[in-house]
C-alpha cells in the first residue's frame, strides 16, 4: 500500500507504503521450487524468517507502512519535477540477500507465486490502485497522476517492474509466472506542475498481489 500526500508553504508530497501480506528478483525473475500453492507480496519493509528465501526462510506477515515524501519550499512550488524520498530502510533483496534497492531513494517491491508443478491455472497479477486524488485537510486536491515512479535496481538492465504513473484507479503492473519470484526498487517523483492550496495532501496506494 502507499499514502501520498502533499503540502504547500513548505508543500511537501509525501507517500507511504506498506507491506501486503501473505497471500503475499533478484536484479532478475527467479525461478523458485514448486509445491504448496503460495502467494507473497512485500512493499517497503517486510519480514522473511530464519535467512534469506533461498536458503530456507518462510515469509511472515509485516503491518509496516513506510512514508515516501518530499518537502516542496514554497519558491519551487510548481517549478517541476521533485524526487521524493522514503523511510524505509530495506536495501537487500529478502530472496538472497544481494543489496539491490537503495534506501532513502527507492521502495522495494518483489514477492513470488508458487504452486504444484504440473496441473491448469494461469498466472498471478501484480496491481495497484489509488483514489482520484490526494487531499488536503482543506478538501483541497492535487491528482494523483501527479505521482510516478521508475523502476530499476542494482544490476538490474531490464526492470521487472515496468515504469509508470499513477492513474487514480485499478491498473495491472506485472504478470507473475507461476513458481518465480520478482523484485524492483521503485522510485517515487511528484510532477510538481502547478500552484496547488497550503497543507498536506494524502492518498494512498494499495499494491495486490492476486493469483487464479
Amino acid at each position: 500500500m502507499s499514502n501520498l500526500s502533499v503540502c504547500r508553504q513548505c508543500m511537501c508530497v509525501a507517500a507511504a507504503v506498506t507491506m501486503m501480506a501473505p497471500m503475499a528478483v533478484h536484479a532478475f525473475v527467479v525461478t523458485i521450487t514448486p509445491g504448496t500453492r503460495a502467494i507473497y507480496l512485500q512493499v517497503g519493509t517486510g519480514t522473511v524468517a530464519g535467512g534469506n528465501f533461498n536458503a530456507g526462510g518462510t515469509p511472515q506477515d509485516n503491518t509496516t507502512v513506510n512514508l515516501v515524501s518530499d518537502t516542496v519550499p514554497a519558491a519551487s512550488i510548481g517549478g517541476g519535477p521533485r524526487a521524493m524520498t522514503s523511510n524505509s530502510t530495506v536495501a537487500q533483496s529478502p530472496y538472497d540477500g544481494f543489496t539491490f534497492c537503495t534506501p532513502g531513494a527507492q521502495v522495494y517491491v518483489g514477492g513470488f507465486f508458487r504452486r504444484a508443478a504440473t496441473g491448469a491455472g494461469g498466472d498471478a497479477t501484480l496491481t495497484v490502485t489509488t483514489p482520484p486524488n490526494l487531499v488536503n485537510a482543506a478538501s483541497d486536491v492535487i491528482a494523483f497522476n501527479n505521482i510516478s515512479w521508475v523502476s530499476s535496481g542494482i544490476g538490474d538492465p531490464t526492470p521487472t517492474i515496468p515504469s509508470g504513473t499513477f492513474v487514480g484507479g485499478l491498473q495491472t503492473l506485472l504478470n507473475v509466472a507461476r513458481n518465480t519470484w520478482f523484485e524492483s526498487c521503485l522510485a517515487f517523483r511528484y510532477a510538481n506542475t502547478q500552484p496547488v492550496a497550503a497543507g498536506v495532501f494524502n492518498g494512498r496506494a494499495t499494491y495486490t498481489l492476486t493469483a487464479p
